[in-house]
């Protein structure tokens, strides 16, 4: 039995996932449309109440109105909604409810739209609550309007939209995930690409005065040495695996916290966040030892050119570039398969 309840919980959070929240970006956009959208749909209602002399109705369906009204228009203007929407989709869950306790069917309707909403304008994990709510409050009212066989239709036919509202909620999260992976990672190595490089650093402030003795940030610029002999000699197909067995290497030896970038052909960049300069020193010559002794071609060494240099005062990202480039050159113009530390 407790496997049972485990595999069922496992599965539930699988599904519900309450901290994956895929909209996020986007849902002040979305509930933007969405209110306007809802204003104007609803003003049909309001006149076939009126006509039928439903006064009380008409005008509670006009707040509601005027309410999203101002919702959408202050999302439009960037500004923050006066009515928060998780009051708002607390009272529609309520009103939902209510309606199906009078109307049966009729009003049970309307709670598969609302439903929709909760995920579309609020955080995932409080449109979770709300739906269950509303999925605990619509099966209730059902009961009480139309007895069990409406109230088990309620249950089957929400719990399932239920469930594939947050499916497909999960597919998107997974597809998102999936984009920004592509979008900052170098498909051949599986290291991170230029472009994120140069994000990651406009980013970074230096470490704290109290960060530890000595802590900077440091970047090693990484150059593979005669790589165009070995493409040349060997053909492309060498050379992309001296690339990924390069990069198997690096990782292998660097901290959790370290970070490498594929910048160029052969060329790569290594982020050592707070550590020394004599520690990156010391990491960046046990780098070109493992490079140099790995057997990554059969018939020759691979050896690699360092240039270290440490993250300015000012945290110029363009600067520490430059600085670690620099180093790196100087390695080549020393002979190449060295560390140069830049000053």
């Amino acid at each position: 039995m407790t496997t049972v309840l485990e595999h069922l919980r496992s599965g539930l959070l699988r599904i519900l996932r309450p901290g994956d929240d895929a909209l996020a970006d986007y849902r002040d956009r979305i509930a933007m449309q969405l209110t306007l959208l809802a204003a104007a749909l609803l003003v049909p209602f309001v006149i076939i109440h009126l006509l039928a002399g439903r006064r009380v109705l008409a005008g509670v369906i006009l707040g509601a109105q005027v309410v999203l009204l101002a919702n959408g228009r202050a999302l439009w203007t960037g500004r923050s909604v006066p009515i928060p929407f998780e009051v708002m989709c607390l009272v529609l869950a309520g009103a939902v409810c209510a309606s199906t306790w009078i109307q049966g069917f009729n009003g049970l309707a309307w709670a598969y739209p609302v439903l929709f909403i909760f995920f579309f304008v609020l955080p995932r994990s409080a449109a979770l609550m709300l739906a269950l709510l509303l999925l605990v409050g619509a099966t209730t009212a059902a009961a009480l309007a139309g007895g069990a066989p409406l109230a088990s239709r309620a249950l089957a036919t929400l719990g399932l939209t239920f469930v594939m509202i947050n499916v497909v909620l999960n597919v998107i999260a997974d597809l998102q995930r999936a984009l920004v992976v592509q979008t900052i990672t170098d498909p051949l190595t599986g290291a991170y690409n230029r472009r994120h490089l140069d994000a990651v650093l406009a980013q970074m402030l230096p470490p704290a005065s109290g960060a530890g003795a000595g802590a900077v940030n440091m970047l090693l610029a990484i150059d593979l040495d005669r790589f165009k002999a070995i493409n040349d000699s060997l053909g492309h197909a060498a050379g992309d695996g001296v690339l990924q067995g390069t990069v198997k290497e690096l990782n292998a030896r660097t901290r959790s916290g370290d970070r490498l970038f594929r910048t160029g052909g052969e060329e790569f960049a290594l982020l050592l966040p707070r550590i020394s300069p004599a520690d990156a020193a010391r990491l960046a010559e046990d780098l070109r030892q493992r490079i140099e002794a790995a057997p990554l071609l059969s018939d020759r060494r691979v050896t690699v050119s360092m240039g270290l240099a440490a993250q300015p005062a000012d945290g110029d990202a363009s600067a520490w570039l430059r600085d670690a480039d620099a180093a790196l050159y100087e390695a080549k113009r020393r002979g190449r398969n060295q560390v140069v530390a830049g000053s």
